[in-house]
């Protein structure tokens, strides 16, 4: 991978981590408004999925592999959104300190849906990377599962489109 692209990611994933901890320094003040009721239930889940929520970007952002980090981390915003959401509605907050977090958690559920996608596609880039093998008609990288197919059911390396033109 060339290093533009390397560059822009780190830069990307520095960006979340900053929209996050934006959203904790919103967020922190906004859940001590809480009635004393609320501060050792909704408000501590809160705080635990916040907190969570930066944990696991942290490490998402220093792992090789992401994937089950950045599912975790995405799980962690939703519920966080419903948090958000219940604290709304029992009149804990006020509309427009729902509005901002709520576009706050939709804007960081953005970014790391958007992380995810990068991640499958760096998945399958290093996928073809390994494989190694190319296509016997063409010349197309193949990756290791399609190279198992191929030669299974055609006896030669074969990319997908080739394979089409022999069924």
């Amino acid at each position: 991978m060339n290093e533009e692209y390397t560059e822009k990611k780190n830069r990307d994933e520095l960006i979340i981590q900053q929209k996050v901890y934006d959203m904790i320094m919103y967020a922190y003040p906004a859940i001590e408004q809480f009635p004393k009721s609320q501060k050792f239930s909704l408000a501590a889940d809160m705080k635990k999925c916040l907190d969570a929520i930066m944990r696991l970007t942290i490490t998402a952002n220093k792992k090789y592999t992401k994937k089950t980090t950045l599912q975790e981390l995405d799980v962690e915003n939703e519920a966080l959104k419903i948090y958000i959401r219940m604290a709304f509605e029992l009149g804990y907050l006020p509309p427009k300190k729902y509005e901002i977090w709520s576009k706050m958690a939709v804007e960081v559920g953005k970014m790391i849906g958007g992380w995810i996608k990068a991640a499958r596609l760096n998945q399958v880039y290093f996928e073809k990377e390994e494989a190694g093998c190319k296509c016997v008609e063409c010349g197309a990288v193949i990756t290791k599962i399609v190279n198992e197919y191929s030669k299974k059911h055609f006896n030669k390396a074969l990319c997908r489109k080739c394979q089409e033109k022999y069924k």
